[in-house]
């Protein structure tokens, strides 16, 4: 049985964040044709590439000298994990950023059995060709030079990963201001049928009665008039508001959309495909 200290998990973790990033980087920069840096964080790393590599050797290397328990063991750690980080995505940030609904025998779209069947014999790969190699590239490493090396990627990392939870918090906030504000826009677009409606069954049944009962419908019609002139300018205010939180969106919501091609919001009103036309256009001009 394989058993590594604090230190050791944590320059695996680094070095599988880093080398998650390079593969994934360079993978979707070959099929896109241009430079893409992958995740949401500035840096050379993919926490979750990390986070996974971790879970799986900690699950499965006890299990070393049994491939199937290592396949099983590993495509249910991995499954599972996936499906905590995007159901914690979601009802954190309002984003989805990988989408499996239109998979067979899927799971509120983070997870699905192709997903755990490759994920079983990553874990394979894992254990009996990447990570013996791996171990052995970090112990030759000088155990000094090793903490310092992997306590300096790790805060660097940390940092990363605070600035841009700060700014997907941001983007989440924006995301349901504008969800309120649309709401409250279609409220206010049902109210005004249904007065128009009943406007216009008023105005039919003043034109048949009295000059004196005109009059007083008139006087009515005058107070809704300016009622209403209120209530036009206040949904014009909200539908300018509900702009600028869109153009607000299209600058914080850059790189995930962007470097997530799958990532959309989460919200009641999906404004995902408006806001990506909005940042390729933004950049096209820059």
């Amino acid at each position: 049985m394989y058993t590594y200290h604090f230190q050791e998990w944590l320059i695996f973790f680094c070095f599988y964040c880093v080398f998650g990033w390079c593969f994934e980087s360079a993978y979707v920069s070959l099929v896109s044709r241009r430079p893409v840096n992958r995740g949401f964080l500035k840096g050379p790393w993919l926490p979750l590439y990390g986070s996974g590599a971790v879970v799986v050797l900690w699950l499965t290397l006890p299990f070393r000298t049994h491939p199937f328990m290592v396949y099983l063991v590993g495509a249910l750690g991995a499954t599972a994990l996936e499906y905590v980080t995007g159901e914690a995505m979601v009802r954190l940030f309002k984003v989805r950023y990988w989408d499996y609904s239109n998979q067979k025998f899927q799971y509120k779209g983070h997870i699905c059995l192709s997903s755990s069947v490759v994920w079983g014999f990553l874990s394979l790969l894992m254990v009996y060709v990447v990570h013996e190699r791996v171990a052995l590239l970090v112990f030759r490493i000088p155990g000094e030079i090793r903490s310092v090396l992997a306590f300096t990627v790790a805060i660097c990392m940390a940092c990363d990963t605070g600035a841009a939870f700060r700014r997907t918090m941001d983007l989440r906030e924006v995301l349901l201001q504008a969800e309120q504000i649309r709401m409250e826009l279609e409220r206010r677009a049902a109210e005004k049928k249904r007065l128009f409606d009943a406007a216009a069954v008023f105005t039919k049944a003043a034109v048949e009665e009295s000059i004196e009962n005109r009059k007083e419908a008139l006087l009515q019609s005058k107070d809704r008039i300016a009622s209403r002139t209120a209530s036009v300018l206040e949904t014009a205010q909200l539908e300018e508001r509900l702009e600028q939180l869109r153009e607000r969106m299209s600058r914080i919501g850059e790189r995930p959309l962007l470097q997530s091609p799958r990532a959309r919001f989460m919200t009641l009103f999906d404004d995902t495909g408006d806001i990506r036309e909005r940042i390729r256009k933004r950049k096209k001009k820059s």
